[in-house]
């Protein structure tokens, strides 16, 4: 979803604050999560292989896909947008280092946007309020249930006083590095054809020479060379595109770095080497996201996943702050 920055002053009723959240009021009910009811437009349903909650529409059924908006907010409040991600390094004697098979995520905390208008600080307040919802119907349920699990939520707070209302909310991009099937099947050796020299009865007999063939075979090189590969989620880099990608914790073998839906106001991807640049502190972004939790024998953690993609941005945002 675009947002449209042809509004310089958000802060103005009326103005790119304003035009978002009626962009939100105007998709379908129960798509923006501030717009939501928890088991009336989606509900939670258990996978009986894992034991873990997907949120699926409650109408047919499919995934639970909301649309949400906020702030990107600094490292301090939880935001882990590099090369490492979410990524536990353990101690200096015992590392985890990032292999081919550990999931590596990126972590975007968001904030109430800076100086809200009245109509984005109750959007927000209400995207906080319908995660709230879930969270506080899974207590009272363990209650009944004389459970005692410790609930990791999709939300956060500012300081260590958590009876406090929560001031964040929490997302997760998709795994960062991911071992191709063409990475994979590329490390078996080749099998190289051979030219068989043909002598000047056989080019007669088969009415062609080898010029002729060379000609072709240039002609069909020539038009590959025009095509350029397009972008798309399905593009992979090598992981040192990520300036801060290196170093012992690092030894990937098969696994590459994959394109991101993050899209800019234009839906144009964001390669990742823009990545740091472009979701920088204080900038307004638009997101659709799946819901899940995924439960251990003490602890259940709610997670907001990054299912399709970041639309952003708004560079005006940080010159009015005055950030760089």
């Amino acid at each position: 979803m675009d947002i449209d920055s042809t509004h310089s002053d958000k802060r103005t009723e009326g103005g790119l604050y304003d035009d978002v959240v009626r962009q939100l009021m105007a998709l379908p009910k129960g798509v923006s999560l501030g717009d939501a009811t928890y088991k009336d437009d989606f509900i939670r349903d258990a996978n009986i292989h894992t034991g873990n909650f997907v949120f699926k529409c409650r109408d047919n059924g499919a995934e639970y896909e909301t649309v949400l908006v906020g702030e990107i907010l600094p490292r301090p409040c939880g935001t882990k947008l590099n090369a490492m991600g979410n990524h536990y390094v353990g101690t200096a004697s015992t590392p985890n280092v990032i292999d081919d098979k550990v999931r590596v995520k990126a972590v975007l905390a968001l904030g109430q946007p800076t100086q809200s208008t009245e109509m984005m600080y109750i959007t927000f307040g209400n995207q906080m309020a319908t995660l709230d919802d879930v969270i506080q119907s899974d207590i009272e349920e363990l209650k009944r249930q004389n459970k005692d699990l410790n609930i990791k939520e999709w939300t956060a707070h500012s300081g260590t006083d958590q009876t406090r209302a929560p001031e964040y909310i929490i997302v997760h991009t998709e795994q960062l590095y991911a071992a191709t099937q063409q990475a994979m099947q590329g490390k078996r050796a080749r099998i190289a054809k051979k030219t068989i020299i043909a002598s000047a009865d056989d080019e007669d007999i088969n009415g062609r020479g080898t010029e002729g063939s060379s000609s072709a075979d240039a002609g069909t090189k020539d038009n590959n060379n025009t095509h350029e590969t397009a972008v798309t989620t399905n593009t992979f880099y090598e992981p040192t595109v990520l300036p801060d990608y290196g170093g012992e914790l690092y030894r990937h073998v098969n696994a590459k770095l994959r394109q991101l839906d993050i899209r800019d106001a234009n839906n144009e991807l964001i390669a990742p080497q823009d990545w740091y640049s472009s979701l920088r502190r204080g900038t307004l972004v638009m997101i659709r996201a799946t819901m899940h939790a995924f439960n251990w024998k003490e602890r259940r953690v709610s997670n907001l996943g990054c299912h399709l993609h970041l639309s952003q941005q708004h560079a005006e945002r940080r010159r009015e702050l005055g950030q760089h």
